[in-house]
Formats: structure tokens, sequence, C-alpha cells
């Protein structure tokens, strides 16, 4: 199997100059008018081959074929509907007009006959890679308490973590070209990301297994403003360049809860608004003179801070009254706090004290993203 493929391989080697050539030759033909008084039309190119006709000067003849110095031509139908085709050399003919037809070379620069308006709308998606921060790191430690909790009291657990840092992107901007490589444009998308971690705790006196879950969810719509530079590098090929600013409207969720009921069920959300900025580096490839498809790779710096939202936090309460339930909810603004043990996350309509650490939550968009899409131009 190995050796059929390498063949395959040296057989595509090897006809792809053919193919090449074959793609950029010339198409020719032409009339002749016969110079001599009587001119032999060969069955092959070549003197020793049999005369199959004659022809008398000054008789018109139309080739399209030539090798060598011998031209290809038809000569009839005669009487009874007969021609013959054959050979006659260059020495017996006048060219009295010739027609060269070139193939298009897929290589060859071609002027481009679209101007257009200048007006084009990019349309993309792909994948994103951000560092998270704050939020991260603050849910990632009230799970991590949680399950030091029950492991130091002795219980078995099972745990599944994800990691907070891809996304994935759709997008799209209008763009209008002030000069042929410049241009200037707005746009918007769609961002998001989703972690979520478990906790399967059992052990002594838990008469069946408890389950902790983790879910964090990070959206974002952001608005851009940019510049656009085209370097065209072929009739086919651009390189591409872009920069500018982004204004980032996130939202942020997230949920701690625990079936078992002497825990406390923790809800937070809240959203922010914050400024960032863009680059990338991309590859163009004209589909058609309105079309394109393109690859690109963006980097990002963004850290969006000042969440603000609120908190909810449910617990089983046992009193001589009332036995269930409770819920309270606190709105203000979210903060990220380290003390000796474990990171958190809290709202609070005041700002926390008796933290190591205590500021204002930022989630980090900084990071990049790989996308691939399409430009349509107007």
């Amino acid at each position: 199997m190995r050796l059929q493929g390498h063949l395959k391989s040296l057989l595509v080697v090897c006809l792809f100059p053919l193919t090449i050539y074959a793609l950029n030759s010339d198409a020719s033909e032409w009339k002749l008018k016969i110079s001599v008084e009587k001119a032999n039309i060969r069955l092959e190119p070549n003197v020793e081959s049999p005369v199959v006709s004659t022809v008398l000067k000054g008789t018109i003849l139309d080739s399209y074929e030539k090798v060598g110095e011998w031209f290809r031509v038809v000569v009839g139908p005669d009487e009874k509907g007969f021609s013959i085709i054959g050979f006659i050399h260059s020495s017996d003919v006048d060219i009295i007009e010739e027609k060269t037809t070139k193939e298009p070379d897929f290589w060859e620069e071609e002027p481009e006959f679209f101007e257009g308006i200048g007006l084009r709308v990019k349309l993309s998606g792909g994948l994103d890679y951000f560092y998270s921060g704050d939020i991260e790191k603050g849910t990632r430690g009230m799970y991590d308490s949680t399950a030091y909790f029950f492991s130091s009291g002795g219980y078995t657990l099972e745990q599944g973590t994800e990691s907070f840092h891809t996304g994935f992107d759709v997008s799209g901007d209008i763009i209008f070209y002030v000069k042929p490589q410049v241009g200037i444009g707005i746009g918007g998308g769609y961002m998001q990301a989703t972690g979520t971690n478990y906790l399967n705790v059992s052990g002594k006196d838990i008469p069946w297994m408890y389950q902790f879950g983790g879910s964090l969810r990070i959206t974002a719509v952001p608005i851009r403003l940019g510049l656009f530079f085209t370097l065209p590098v072929h009739r086919l090929f651009s390189i591409t360049f872009n920069g500018g600013t982004s204004l980032y409207m996130t939202n942020y969720s997230n949920a701690l809860a625990m079936d078992w009921k002497d825990m406390k069920s923790i809800f937070h959300k809240a959203n922010a608004k914050g400024l960032g900025f863009h680059g990338g580096i991309g590859l163009e490839v004209n589909l058609n003179q309105r079309a394109a498809f393109f690859i690109e790779g963006q980097g990002r710096y963004a850290k969006i801070s000042n969440f603000k939202g609120k908190a909810t936090e449910t617990e089983y309460v046992v009193s001589k009254s009332y036995v269930g339930y409770v819920s309270s909810e606190e709105k203000g603004t979210l903060y990220y706090l380290e003390d000796e043990n474990f990171p958190s996350l809290v709202i609070r309509k005041n700002e926390p004290s008796g933290f190591k650490t205590i500021r204002k939550a930022a989630f980090d968009f900084s990071g990049f993203s790989l996308w691939a899409g399409v430009i349509i131009k107007f």
C-alpha cells in the first residue's frame, strides 16, 4: 500500500509539468495559399510519405495544426463528398492569415476589470483563545475549596474540570476602501465561552452519591472600528493586515450548586463594558472578481472589569418555625478575593474587607483567534 502511494505521488509530480504545458499552450489557425504550380499532400509529415492528393497553384487551404515545417490540411470535399486529410510542406504555400488564441495562464497577471464602489462585506467565524484572568481563577478557587472541604472530611471524590480558555466567535465587517489598498471599517460579532466542573461526593454517612456542579459562561458582543490594508501579491492572492479598537459588551454568569441540602448554592449574573485593541494578518484568495475566501490570525488585548449585577444564594434552613430553602439576593459589583486558602468571587454592594487581595474582578479577553470566511465585493 505504501509503494502504491509513492507511485501515485511520483505520477502526479511527473504529469504536473505536462499539465501546466497543456494549460498554457497556444491554439493557432492558418489560411494558406498554394505558391507552386502543383503541391503534394502527403499522408505523414515527411517527404518519404505517400502522396494522397495534389492541389494547384492559388488554392486556398485552412490548417489548424503544424508539425515542424508541415501544415496539416483538409482537402475537399470533392463532388462525391469525400475529403482528404494530409500534410503539405511550408515551402509550397504562402501564409495569408494567421490567428493565435492564447489559453489563459493561471500564473499570468491580468488587469482587474471589476471596479465596484470600493465596499466590501467580510463574514467570518473561528476559534478564540484568551487568558480569562480573575473570573476563571475565582470560579476555580470556589470549586477547589468545596473539593478540599469534602476530601479533608474523608469523603470519596470523583472530579471533572474543563479549561476555561477557549471559545468560538462569529463576526462581520463592512469596509470601505478609500484607496485601492487602504480601507476603514466597522463591524461586530458574538463571542462565547463556557466551562463546566463537577464533583461527585460519596462515602461515610452519605446514603447515596451527591453532586456539586459549577457552570461558568462568558459572552461578549464586540463592536469594532478598524483600518484595513491589502497587499496584492498575485491576481489570485493578497496578504491582508488590519488593526483597531473594540468595545466589548460582556455578560458573565456563574452557577455553583449542590444537591446536598446542607450546602449553599450560589448564582451570579453580571455585565460590563470595556475597550480593547486588536490586530491581524491574513491570506485572501480571490474566487472571482466579486468574492474571496480568507483565513486570518488575530491578536487581542482587552481586560474588562467593573461588572455590575446580582448574586443569589440559596441554602437549606431548619428552625422551629420553618424548614426548607431560603434565598437571599444582593446587587452590586463583582469582586475577586484572595486569602490564605482559595480565591473566590463575590457580588457585594460595598467593597469587602479582611482579605489579602481585594479588587474588582476582570475578565481577560487578551489572546488570539483563528478565523476563516468570505469577502463579498461591491
